[in-house]
């Protein structure tokens, strides 16, 4: 059976979507004078009107999730003659079209949070009187989602009490929780090197991108991202982590059945890689096909990631169950030299 690795990778995201939405990125009434206008804001003290001030993102470690992990979004009254002298109470409302449209143009497939994840949900905020802000805190428990799982929440202010108005472009907000490690992320694969010892055509691919993806704290699977995004399968029909590289004798890319690498680097945080593993087991259960660090010293030691520039380098060797012809028993030597190029999203 594969073996499986608790990916977490999730993302609280609060947004609306609407065709009627006006002047996206121009004024808001908030800006006009002697008005007092309510608005989902992603800092205490207001929003901007740019697209980007609509963003937050929350990034934790695997380590830190838990039972009970709270969200809190501000809900703020922007009121030229400042803070009212009474409480005012603002309603707000889950708006599940909104996730289908983002999905739509996204081309994602998020999906609302389940129920048995949510821990806690009051929809009725209040701003105290004298203030500008109040706060909604949605409680969710992280814990319980699986990391293949694509949940998204999404709100909108519902009603404020008159005279008070709704922002016409501030009524929405993004909001992420992002969980992975300093090591997550896009990478090119360039310049590496590699000798199958058994079949000498395998070689280097010289041109592709790879995603390092959270496992734990200080792990990462090194995948190929075009063939896990575009519709490959692994033995179990699950989208595809493989390491590709190129035949000369069909002059066609290729991948190692039950093989992938993954990535330990030294839980202190330093960025050296301790251990290579394979993805599908040490070894795995068909080809018996297994991953180490590479023994020589020099190797070994430049196989780290660096801090300034984010780039990867691992030296490393795949094992077979049936070949052990190449060097120290091995099928195949691995130089790969990631050079980092985004955040995964």
């Amino acid at each position: 059976m594969k073996k499986h690795f608790n990916l977490i990778y999730i993302s609280l995201l609060a947004i609306t979507v609407q065709s009627c939405l006006k002047d996206k990125f121009g004024v808001s009434l908030s800006d006009v004078p002697a008005t007092s206008i309510v608005e989902l804001a992603p800092l205490d003290n207001g929003a901007t009107t740019s697209l980007d001030s609509r963003i937050k993102t929350i990034t934790r470690l695997p380590s830190t999730l838990k039972a009970v992990d709270t969200i809190t979004i501000p809900v703020y009254i922007a009121n030229t003659a400042g803070p009212l002298n009474q409480d005012v109470t603002v309603t707000l409302t889950r708006d599940t079209a909104a996730i289908a449209k983002y999905n739509i143009a996204k081309r994602t497939n998020w999906t609302f949070f389940p129920e048995n994840t949510i821990v806690s949900e009051n929809l009725k905020v209040t701003i105290p009187a004298g203030k500008n802000v109040g706060y909604f805190t949605l409680v969710v428990n992280t814990q319980n989602v699986k990391p293949t799982d694509k949940y998204m929440i999404a709100y909108n202010i519902a009603e404020v009490p008159k005279p008070l108005s709704i922002s016409t472009d501030r009524f929405y907000v993004y909001y992420k929780l992002v969980v992975k490690n300093k090591y997550d992320g896009f990478y090119s694969l360039r310049s590496g090197g590699m000798t199958d010892y058994q079949f000498p055509q395998n070689t280097f691919i010289g041109s592709t991108t790879v995603d390092l993806v959270t496992v734990d704290d200080s792990t990462c699977i090194m995948r190929d991202s075009y063939v896990f995004n575009n519709g490959y399968s692994d033995p179990y029909n699950n989208p595809l982590n493989a390491h590709i590289f190129w035949s000369t004798a069909s002059n066609s890319w290729n991948w190692y059945g039950y093989f992938c690498p993954v990535l330990h680097f030294n839980s202190n945080g330093n960025g050296q890689i301790v251990r290579v593993t394979n993805y599908f087991g040490q070894p795995d259960p068909v080809r018996g096909r297994s991953a180490a660090l590479s023994p020589a010293p020099a190797e070994a030691a430049a196989s780290a990631w660096d801090p300034a520039t984010r780039n990867v380098t691992a030296y490393y060797l795949m094992y077979d169950g049936t070949y052990k012809g190449g060097w120290m028993g091995s099928k195949t030597w691995y130089y790969d030299n990631l050079t980092f190029v985004s955040d995964r999203p």
